[in-house]
């Protein structure tokens, strides 16, 4: 139904924009080539934030806010990113 928000378009947009799928947990059998994948596409938090504006920008999307966050297992801190199309009186930060 096209009065209903599609999730799974906006999921398929931030997958496409990041040229890798978004994984929460990794079957052991399968981190290798997840991690492979995501080797040959490396990039920092900055670079995710900007590809996913640059994605739902294209898309057409009227406003929103993102947020990409890097949990660090090596570092005392996280990595974090955010963005927002910027309209005024919208979802800025």
């Amino acid at each position: 139904n096209s009065e209903f928000f599609q999730f799974v378009d906006l999921i398929n947009n931030i997958e496409s924009s990041l040229g890798t799928p978004v994984q929460t947990a990794v079957k052991r059998e399968d981190e290798q080539e997840f991690a492979k994948l995501n080797g040959q596409n490396l990039m920092f938090c900055e670079d995710a934030a900007r590809r996913i504006h640059n994605g739902l920008t294209a898309q057409n999307f009227p406003d929103f806010r993102a947020k990409v966050s890097h949990y660090e297992s090596l570092h005392a801190h996280d990595a974090v990113s955010m963005t927002s199309k910027g309209v005024p009186g919208g979802l800025s930060w």
